[in-house]
């Protein structure tokens, strides 16, 4: 058993039993990890007795090789403000991106782990810089993003308490009593928590799977977001197939891609986007925080990003520019107040939990698995293609989402914030 800080005396983020069971909830119920396999996990210091107990949960269940990494952030940080030759910012190593590569062709299970030791950290660096600095949490991101988008890669985001985080989510509490808190959210989010029956996880994804379904089943032409601030019509391939908790990877292998998860998803034409959205949570990327963001749409194109401020909007205007497809919409995503994030109510701070509380939009790269194979359909099948994939929150409890008919027939999927569809 891991020696976490509660068996070292110190006060409890998770309890042995707690950290077991969440590690056995990636590595078994997620990832479905077999005698043979190799998996990958990547988080931060602050993750460390996580890390530990999802490797030793992987080794119990016949793993391989499991290649942990750690990430200091604040080596990134000190490269952005601190390499005298700004060119050398751009340049990242090649032997990341190999690294990548082999983990996909040894069909790796590749485990993220998102809660940051120090939110913000990258605030008041030169914007210009950073945009320069491309390096992340998972190395050889764009060859993993590229994996993910074709279905090649088994993956699971999952966070775990930190420090800096604790304390955004619980600003009036103290660190430790944050950090317990904040563990036991997670817990019930992914349905481990004391209160949870033994099959509360496979119910949920049941439920989920189910909706993907019916969706999937009425073959919508279009799909239609309204809430305050928001009406944005996006376009729908055909055979694009809604998608949830229970996937398949290209070789046929289970495997469920956010702990916890609440959404239903697919990825619409990206040539095919009228209109605007207005966030309803702040935005985490880059170790930055963006609040109030705006957007609109023509076209299938980001026309204008606004912020709260000046210098979230210029971050944001570029960041979305980084290449052809980093200004389109790769994934839209169904999420209703029955969501127990969303129930929570309560910002959390970062995309794994706030993305799976509301409804949400991803402009980047978007997810071939969401279409059904057809031989007879020739192109690219309008699967937007990035080097990035960013999730923006746009639900509340006002949302109505409508599939569109080709007969431009309008159905409620959500009513006020509710499932309605089937």
């Amino acid at each position: 058993m891991v020696l976490n800080r509660y068996r070292a005396g110190m006060p409890t983020v998770m309890t042995p039993d707690e950290l077991r069971r969440y590690a056995d909830a990636v590595i078994g119920t997620c990832l479905h990890i077999r005698k043979g396999d190799v998996v990958a996990v990547h988080g931060e210091p602050a993750h460390r007795d996580y890390i530990v107990a999802l490797t030793e949960q992987a080794y119990a269940a016949g793993a391989r090789y499991v290649d942990a990494m750690v990430i200091e952030p604040r080596i990134r940080r000190a490269r952005i403000a601190g390499a005298r030759d700004v060119k050398t910012l751009s340049w990242n190593p090649p032997w990341h991106v190999r690294r990548m590569r082999d983990l996909i062709d040894a069909d790796a299970s590749l485990i993220s782990i998102a809660g940051e030791e120090d939110p913000g950290l990258m605030n008041g660096l030169d914007p210009k810089r950073a945009m320069l600095e491309t390096t992340a949490r998972m190395p050889g991101r764009e060859a993993y993003l590229k994996a993910v988008a074709s279905g090649r890669a088994r993956f699971c985001v999952v966070a775990y308490p930190a420090p800096g985080w604790a304390r955004q989510v619980y600003p009036k509490l103290s660190e430790d009593r944050a950090m317990r808190a904040l563990a036991l959210d997670l817990l019930s989010f992914c349905r481990i928590g004391a209160k949870d029956r033994p099959d509360a996880w496979a119910k949920h994804v049941e439920m989920l799977v189910g909706r993907a379904r019916q969706v999937t089943r009425r073959n919508f032409a279009q799909m239609r977001f309204v809430a305050p601030g928001t009406d944005l019509t996006v376009g729908l391939a055909a055979k694009t197939r809604f998608i949830a908790a229970d996937m398949k990877s290209v070789n046929g292998r289970r495997w469920c891609a956010n702990l916890p998860t609440e959404e239903v998803f697919a990825s619409p034409d990206y040539r095919f986007a009228e209109g605007r959205f207005a966030c309803t949570r702040p935005l985490s990327l880059e170790g930055r925080m963006f609040d109030g963001i705006k957007a609109e749409f023509a076209g299938g194109r980001l026309q204008r990003v606004s912020a709260k401020t000046a210098a979230q909007r210029d971050f944001l205007a570029a960041y979305f520019a980084r290449d052809p497809g980093a200004g389109r919409i790769g994934e839209v995503a169904l999420v209703d107040r029955a969501s127990r994030i969303g129930q929570a109510d309560r910002v959390y701070h970062t995309t794994l939990l706030d993305e799976n509380a509301v409804a949400h939009v991803a402009l980047g790269s978007a997810y071939a698995a969401t279409r059904t194979p057809d031989s007879s359909i020739k192109g690219d099948r309008g699967l937007n293609k990035s080097r990035i994939h960013v999730d923006v929150m746009i639900g509340c409890d006002e949302l109505a989402v409508y599939g569109i008919t080709a007969k431009g027939q309008s159905v409620p999927v959500i009513e006020d914030g509710t499932w309605v569809l089937g």
